[in-house]
């Protein structure tokens, strides 16, 4: 038999070593996000310690703190990962040749796609005043971003006449206030699923939107990598 180490026995080489630490140190860290955002929606960011998210998890207040330090830093990351969906939903629109009314509802679908599949839809996301206020300041910012780019998109629809004639600014906050308003009612309980609540708002988008020359119903669905 020979002495060279078998590959399921083998080391694994330094650099692949820490990419799984890395990688395992990312689940976790997702893991404690999941849990002290299902305790926010249960019992309010308020009335939610770190003790409480330490219980759930199983872990000691101080293995807690190597992932987050505060509520606060928590609930910034919760911010952190909604503007993250609504820029992911942006770069899809940007990338698809299509009208602006298609762009939008692209876009909208796949942020109200993160919005469902992320954090358990979290209701603290209205919260911003706990915010720290450079955090505060930061979560601002990125809205505006959104805001303005899907008042772009919108202005885009109003210019190639896939959307009727409006003011792109009002037909923003209208089209944002719908999907950012998801996690203050929806609950898994509920009598529709996330995507009858995502097609049944699309229509509406798209009723509300378009020209009266423009396709119903564009192919807008985000197709999903195998």
């Amino acid at each position: 038999m020979s002495d060279t180490p078998s590959a399921a026995t083998r080391a694994p080489a330094p650099g692949r070593a820490a990419f799984d630490r890395d990688e395992q140190r990312r689940r976790k860290r997702e893991a404690v996000l999941r849990v002290a955002a299902s305790a926010f929606n249960r019992r309010g960011f308020a009335n939610t310690s770190m003790d409480d998210v330490a219980s759930v998890l199983g872990v000691s207040k101080p293995t807690l703190y190597q992932y987050f330090k505060s509520k606060q830093e928590l609930l910034y990351a919760c911010h952190q990962v909604a503007m993250d969906n609504g820029e992911a939903g942006l770069a899809l629109a940007d990338a698809h040749d299509g009208t602006g009314l298609e762009k939008l509802v692209i876009y909208l679908r796949r942020y109200m796609e993160g919005i469902f599949g992320d954090l358990g839809n979290c209701p603290v996301l209205t919260d911003v005043d706990s915010l720290t206020p450079e955090d505060r300041a930061d979560v601002v910012a990125r809205r505006k971003r959104i805001s303005a780019a899907t008042k772009g998109l919108i202005a885009l629809g109003v210019s190639d006449g896939s959307i009727g004639p409006c003011d792109p600014k009002l037909a923003s906050l209208f089209a944002l206030g719908v999907v950012n308003w998801i996690p203050a009612w929806y609950r898994d309980s509920g009598p529709n699923t996330p995507e009858e609540i995502m097609e049944s708002f699309a229509t509406l988008l798209i009723s509300g939107l378009a020209a009266p020359s423009a396709p119903k119903r564009p192919s807008a669905k985000t197709k999903k990598k195998a």
